[in-house]
């Protein structure tokens, strides 16, 4: 065994597997895009990281994950191709490669219809029905682990190293199971409550769980137009307060898909579907005589695009995400009346007409990667549509906040009869849709006001330590500059509107990393960046300018490491809280702080 943190190179050959590039790493394993006989693979290596506890457990992670993936064999599960140890000692996993995009972008680039999106879910549960035949269960069932692959449509499930069995060693390290806060159930968090002062309390995940999980996968691409998006969201697992059902937050939801997810969502697991199975069977069932209501995209095409603004508009600014947040045992609080406020706000802007962002790149297999920033700005043509949307969602005044660890191709079907009715409803329900006044953001309207965003960037110290990281981990001195995009979902050269308070990840795109050396390379990542504007002209600069800090970097081989590095660039134009700039520059590193020119 080794206690490295150990890092391969292009061109390495691990048992005949040639190392064509890394795809992601986390605090246990570490995946790289292999090739083998001419057929690429993922392969992922067991790695301790010196804070992450028994160096023995990290691989025992990984062998388990082995022992379930080689026992199961679905057309809708990441296949094994293979195992063994490297030079080190570390045990590494071969596995299918799925060229592919995950299941939130696909459903934004396909504009996907219920349909659609209904042929796909039947195949995730069918998925899910097999492997719990089997007494696995996945525990970490969210849209960034279903990939849709771009040749043939098909989803795949993959990332079994939270997966567990009957009999299987307890690897938990907490009172909950590995998982994603936003799609656990909400029994687990009712469990952390009661079981807060037993240090040794473990949680037993159920079939229940997996299928709360299945319903907010489903309830996420259904009512919101842009799922990929890292931001705020109204919790779906309040242990109170039940989410809106689907077609009250999108009335193009279909009522009875609706009412199916809203089972699934239900507070009591006893009023679940019983298993798996049933629940394929409820799918299935909307499939056999589906309405019109069920060809049409579940959100419009236009909602998700976006407009630049016209001559003499101003860009809206777009909400800031928060921060994701841990629940550690006994972490639930109660909120107050302030949280309450927050909840509102938060949730005002996940109504159906919120312009989206374009989705990111084709995803591969299994691999816990940082997670990106929340979109941050127009493109140069378009405004978010603010035309009268949907309700809003229901506002929670629970605990709950989403956190996000380790968020193209077509779906063969044949188009419902445009005759046919919609299926009514399980309670035959109606549900009026309210109006927004048109050109005023939902804050504005219902609470006299929004949330200040700060504009201008003020002075900062560089945090303590930072300076001596930059060196020793990535060589890194005061006044190095580097080409980056400033936003990694767009071109290099596209001219943008960045909105000030937004979020973005940076990245050295190909073809520019030859500049900046082996510093920083072609596929350095920069998190934890926030925008800013220097909204006019001063005697030391002749254009306004847009700021970008970034307060993380993830250079290939090395680890993700904390950074002071700032980015200036020239804006076109300002329009209220938003500048149109070039999306791609030079950022510099900072030893001792920033100060605005």
């Amino acid at each position: 065994m080794t206690g490295n943190l150990i890092r391969l190179s292009t061109g390495t050959i691990i048992d005949g597997w040639h190392v064509v590039k890394e795809l992601g790493n986390g605090g246990f394993a570490v995946v790289y895009l292999v090739e083998k006989s001419g057929a690429q693979y993922a392969l992922k290596l067991a790695r301790h990281r010196e804070a992450s506890g028994d160096e023995k457990q990290t691989h025992r992670r990984v062998l388990q994950e082995l022992s379930i993936i080689t026992a199961l064999s679905h057309p809708n599960i990441v296949s094994h191709r293979g195992s063994g140890y490297a030079e080190t000692g570390n045990v590494y996993l071969a596995l299918e490669y799925v060229d592919g995009w995950t299941l939130g972008e696909w459903k934004e680039r396909k504009h996907a219809t219920a349909h659609e999106i209904l042929r796909v879910f039947v195949k995730i549960v069918s998925a899910l029905a097999y492997i719990h035949e089997r007494g696995i269960l996945h525990r970490d069932l969210k849209p960034a682990n279903v990939l849709i692959r771009k040749s043939d449509g098909e989803p795949v499930i993959i990332d079994f190293s939270g997966a567990t069995y009957a009999l299987a060693d307890d690897l938990t390290d907490g009172g909950l199971p590995p998982g994603t806060d936003r799609f656990r159930a909400p029994e687990q968090f009712k469990f952390l409550a009661e079981h807060k002062d037993e240090r040794r309390a473990r949680y037993s995940f159920q079939v229940a769980d997996e299928i709360f999980a299945v319903g907010a996968m489903l309830y996420e691409l259904l009512t919101d137009p842009r799922p990929t998006e890292h931001r705020a969201r109204s919790p779906l697992n309040d242990l109170t307060i039940s989410p809106l059902p689907a077609r009250k937050v999108n009335p193009r939801v279909p009522e009875a898909l609706s009412d199916v997810v809203e089972s699934t969502l239900s507070r009591d697991p006893r009023r679940r579907p019983v298993d798996t199975i049933a629940l394929q069977r409820e799918l299935e069932d909307l499939l056999t005589d589906p309405g019109a209501d069920y060809a049409a995209p579940v959100h419009p095409p236009s909602e998700l695009r976006q407009a630049g603004p016209s001559e003499g508009e101003t860009p809206l600014p777009v909400e800031p995400a928060s921060k994701p947040r841990s629940r550690r045992l006994g972490a639930l609080a109660v909120a107050g009346g302030a949280a309450v406020v927050v909840a509102v706000v938060a949730a005002l802007w996940l109504a159906p007409g919120e312009a989206p962002a374009p989705a990111a790149e084709s995803r591969a297999v299994a691999s816990p990667v940082p997670p990106s920033s929340s979109p941050s700005m127009l493109p140069e043509t378009a405004l978010p549509d603010m035309s009268p949307p949907g309700p809003a969602p229901g506002v929670d005044a629970g605990p709950s906040t989403a956190a996000v660890h380790k968020e193209g191709s077509t779906v063969k079907t044949q188009s419902p009869e445009a005759q046919k009715q919609p299926r009514t409803g399980r309670a035959g329900r109606a549900f009026a849709t309210p109006t927004v006044s048109v050109g005023l953001p939902l804050c504005a309207v219902l609470l006299g006001g929004c949330p200040g965003v700060q504009v201008r960037p003020e002075p900062f110290d560089c945090p303590a330590g930072t300076r001596e990281t930059m060196r020793k981990e990535l060589g890194w001195t005061a006044g190095d500059r580097f080409s980056l995009s400033l936003d990694d979902r767009h071109k290099q050269d596209e001219v943008l509107w960045f909105s000030a308070g937004a979020e973005v990840v940076g990245v050295v795109p190909e073809g520019y990393g030859e500049s900046n050396g082996p510093k920083a390379p072609a596929g350095t990542r920069f998190y934890g960046g926030k925008v800013y504007l220097i909204p006019e002209k001063n005697e030391r600069k002749h254009y306004p300018a847009v700021v970008v800090k970034y307060e993380r970097v993830k250079v290939p081989g090395k680890d993700e490491v904390p950074v002071c590095f700032v980015v200036e660039t020239n804006a076109r134009e300002v329009k209220g809280t938003a500048g149109r700039a070039r999306n791609g520059t030079n950022g510099v590193v900072r030893a001792d702080g920033w100060v605005p020119r």
